[in-house]
């Protein structure tokens, strides 16, 4: 069955909730609606990575984090205990130190969307067998001046990088079974890339890792001819997702996406 990963975006510039969740509050409100609606993994980033955000320090992400986050484990280890449920969390960054801290607050999963480019989180998460999200990138932010190559196979490409991410990951002694896949949509591809990778998604089985896909709102769902708004489109992505045997989705509505999800199972 797949599993949602509900975001829980702290920023105030998000491309999805244009800064509703910045709020310590609101914050841990939606936290709650999350996990009532049955999340598995709740995953917890104060960057927001869309085209032309705002890059921030290592110190300036974690200043949105430190008084929240210790709340925000508090809160889940509360309501696993109370409904005897094993509800992870995961820290959306690419920055060293807010991956450390994060970690040593109580953080589960490591979420780098740089594709693990810095050596002293991979030597980190390999000495603490931390489970990490490998995710395809070719820059942090979302550009869309930088894709693959269109006259190359998109796909092929991807899977070519993964293999070769593993085994570097492995000299530096990553276990692959502490991995995710998730190939990135919206990051380093345009938005028919994005979707190739979306219709082709069985072919990253080839890997022998979990995969996850974070498509929710994103602008490639615009090309397809799905009725409704994003949403909308987003949901039945995820119907389609989850019976191609994918492992996880990230969205943004948790209580409709899972409800898609055990609709195909009913």
């Amino acid at each position: 069955m797949t599993k949602i990963i509900g975001i829980l975006n702290l920023t105030p510039d998000s491309f999805s909730d244009a800064g509703k969740y910045f709020d310590e509050k609101n914050a841990i409100k939606h936290l709650h609606q999350m996990l009532d609606s049955n999340a598995d993994i709740i995953d917890i980033g104060a960057e927001s990575t869309r085209p032309n955000a705002e890059i921030l320090t290592s110190e300036q992400e974690f200043f949105r984090l430190e008084n929240i986050l210790p709340q925000i484990i508090y809160e889940i280890t509360a309501f696993n205990k109370k409904q005897q449920k094993q509800v992870k969390t995961s820290i959306d960054s690419y920055h060293y130190t807010t991956i450390v801290k994060s970690y040593e607050i109580g953080i589960d999963i490591v979420n780098d969307v740089s594709g693990l480019i810095d050596e002293k989180i991979i030597d980190f998460i390999a000495s603490k067998n931390i489970q990490t999200i490998l995710m395809h990138n070719l820059a942090i932010h979302a550009n869309p001046n930088l894709v693959i190559n269109q006259d190359l196979n998109v796909n092929d490409q991807i899977i070519a990088w993964a293999k070769d991410k593993i085994n570097y990951l492995e000299k530096f002694s990553v276990k692959k079974s502490q991995l995710i896949f998730d190939p990135g949509i919206g990051f380093s591809k345009n938005a028919s890339q994005s979707i190739r990778i979306i219709k082709n998604i069985k072919k990253y089985q080839v890997l022998q890792l979990p995969i996850m896909v974070g498509h929710s709102k994103k602008s490639c769902l615009d090309l397809l001819d799905i009725p409704g708004n994003r949403a909308k489109k987003t949901i039945e992505i995820t119907k389609y997702l989850s019976s191609q045997k994918v492992d996880y989705v990230r969205v943004h509505d948790v209580y409709e996406n899972y409800q898609a999800i055990h609709s195909l199972v009913m």
